[in-house]
């Protein structure tokens, strides 16, 4: 683990548990993340992971326990505060918006860090103007840093499916945030692309000063990246460890490791609050 994860945790999730009507998705979950860190939630079909990112981001109401983010109680602040706080999340489906080019998108996220009101935008003030130069040059710098510059102008649903997976992760560090929580980023991306992307979540980490947390299946991805796993098994912790302890871990190994049929987390219980 990097020096920065023996920090202070950034984020302190104790004891939470999330209820759909009768069905207890999480049970007393305990998940922290290091400031510094890459942490990594594993486990199969219905066992909670993004049921558990959308309590992180108030997207799912929790039934107990408490969520801490940089030292302050975030448990019952509204989503739009988490995420103007530094909470910025990607999703399992892409989320883009494909009628508006590679840049727009970009900008989008790009907002959160620049300052003007409606009255600015209606009347085209200075200040908007300004405002809208800084986040145009924002932008730039996260499609560069993704390997997008050359697209700026296109569509961005004409772009392949990977790089439109890029275009999200640029879009996610636009809106300069402290904890960035990403949602299956390597769903639907070959041998390749995967390795690509490993490699540009640790830069992430390692030059933005950005601390990930990930829900992800490919387990080649999580144990080359990851500082720290949590795997849960029916909305309770399994295990918690290094991927070095994780894989000897034979609980886990026999539960998780080597079974391929995990599909897609959650995806009812993360559309459902989305």
């Amino acid at each position: 683990m990097p020096a920065e994860a023996a920090m202070p945790a950034l984020l302190e999730c104790r004891d939470v548990s999330v209820r759909f009507g009768g069905v207890l998705a999480l049970a007393e979950v305990d998940f922290t993340v290091a400031r510094g860190a890459i942490a990594a939630l594993i486990g199969p079909n219905g066992a909670g992971k993004t049921t558990l990112l959308n309590a992180i981001t108030g997207m799912a109401p929790i039934y107990g326990g408490v969520i801490r983010f940089a030292g302050a109680d975030i448990t019952a602040m509204p989503p739009h505060r988490r995420s103007k706080a530094g909470v910025v999340r990607t999703f399992q489906n892409l989320e883009i918006f494909s009628n508006m080019t590679v840049l727009e998108n970009v900008m989008t996220g790009a907002h959160r860090r620049v300052k003007y009101n409606l009255l600015d935008a209606v009347f085209k003030t200075p200040r908007y103007f300004r405002a809208e130069k800084q986040c145009v040059g924002v932008a730039m710098d996260c499609l560069e840093f993704v390997g997008l510059a050359a697209a700026r102008d296109l569509p961005a649903g004409e772009l392949p499916f990977g790089n439109q997976r890029l275009l999200e992760l640029a879009r996610g560090i636009a809106a300069a945030p402290e904890l960035l929580l990403l949602d299956e980023p390597a769903a639907g991306l070959n041998m390749k692309e995967t390795r690509q992307l490993g490699a540009l979540i640790s830069r992430i980490r390692d030059e933005r000063g950005v601390t990930i947390a990930l829900v992800e299946h490919d387990m080649d991805l999580v144990m080359s990246i990851s500082d720290e796993i949590t795997v849960l098994q029916y909305g309770q912790e399994l295990a918690k460890g290094t991927p070095a302890a994780i894989q000897r871990n034979p609980k886990v190994v026999a539960a998780y490791l080597g079974d391929d049929e995990d599909g897609d987390d959650d995806r009812g219980a993360g559309r459902a609050n989305a």
